[in-house]
């Protein structure tokens, strides 16, 4: 027989059902539409971060234009359903100037932009689609934003091989900072043991018969296990004489692209002297012959001189690329691309 109170228990738990229903669609909605949102977020971003990345990339390499489609390729392929949208934008040759300034962190680049994504479906719309808020009455979707800043400018500082040669032979081989190009092809450094009288273009940038830089100095950087940290606009100390500096292991450059510090003023003499780094320059180096027997591969030589005395690199110019260290310096080649926001 039913009582009234079970009648009263009956109506009392589908009241607290229903407020437990509407609490639990409220923490689903919560867990499972704002997890979509950070998901479509975390797409957006990776794909803005790639974008930027790749236009920057191609900035710094001379070519500031945007390639059609290339900012929209890395967005899309960061997205799960393979679409999203995104606007660049930015400070360099072919790109539309931002609304919004600057980065603090694109300080002495030669330029940035910012890569702008927005969601975007497979059908068109621009909503991630929410599950449970409708059911709450609530939004039925919402749009997610991200962005990034990449910024691109000559190398600042960097840890360069304990070699350097000057900006006057590399402006003789056919480099132009004012023309944004670099030497091209197989080229020979000289580093001693040739002179003005026999380097074609490029000896009169030394006079010293032997090639020495300055009294005691032929082109080698004071070094702490053949590797010297050096910035751009700073004075770095000569490691005199003509035998390679301690610690090196020339072997070991052969077929790889190397940072070199070029330099435009020299002062002092023999462990007194100094360099004054302009900036620097990437380079594969694929022969070289130092002091003595030290040649490789093999038993290279420097074409234009014979001897123990001659000391030279071979390989090629490269356009040299890190993200580390600051933008600052002269642009020769070497060039940092990074995120700044």
């Amino acid at each position: 027989m039913r009582t009234v109170n079970d009648t009263e228990d009956r109506g009392a738990v589908l009241v607290l059902v229903g407020m437990l229903m509407t609490a639990l669609l409220g923490i689903g909605a919560l867990v499972v539409d704002l997890g979509a949102l950070y998901v479509e977020k975390r797409q957006l971003q990776n794909g803005a971060d790639a974008a930027a990345l790749a236009v920057a990339q191609d900035c710094a390499n001379g070519n500031c234009v945007l390639t059609p489609g290339l900012a929209q390729q890395y967005a899309d392929s960061n997205a799960k359903d393979g679409t999203s949208s995104v606007v660049v934008c930015g400070v360099g040759p072919g790109l539309t100037a931002c609304t919004a300034p600057a980065p603090v962190g694109a300080s002495g680049a030669s330029g940035w932009l910012r890569a702008n994504t927005v969601t975007r479906t497979p059908l068109g719309g621009n909503e991630v689609d929410f599950v449970l808020g409708p059911v709450m009455d609530s939004l039925a979707g919402a749009t997610v934003h991200a962005s990034a800043t990449a910024a691109w400018g000559p190398l600042g500082a960097g840890d360069v091989l304990p070699i350097t040669f000057s900006v006057c032979e590399w402006s003789a081989m056919g480099g132009s900072i004012a023309n944004g190009t670099f030497p091209t092809g197989a080229t020979y450094i000289y580093l001693h043991g040739v002179g003005a009288k026999n380097e074609p273009g490029v000896g009169h940038c030394t006079a010293s018969p032997s090639g020495q830089d300055l009294p005691g100095g032929f082109g080698f950087l004071d070094s702490n296990s053949c590797v010297t940290t050096v910035a751009a606009a700073a004075w770095v100390a000569v490691e005199s004489g003509n035998s390679l500096p301690k610690g090196c292991n020339p072997n070991a450059w052969l077929n790889n692209e190397v940072l070199i510090a070029l330099y435009d003023l020299e002062r002092g003499s023999g462990k007194n002297g100094e360099y004054h780094v302009a900036g620097f320059v990437g380079f594969r180096i694929t022969g070289y012959q130092f002091q003595g027997s030290n040649h490789g591969p093999g038993n290279f030589d420097c074409p234009l001189a014979k001897g123990n005395s001659v000391t030279c690199l071979l390989g090629t110019f490269t356009r040299y690329t890190t993200d580390a260290h600051a933008f600052g310096g002269s642009d020769y080649g070497a060039r940092v691309v990074k995120m700044v926001g």
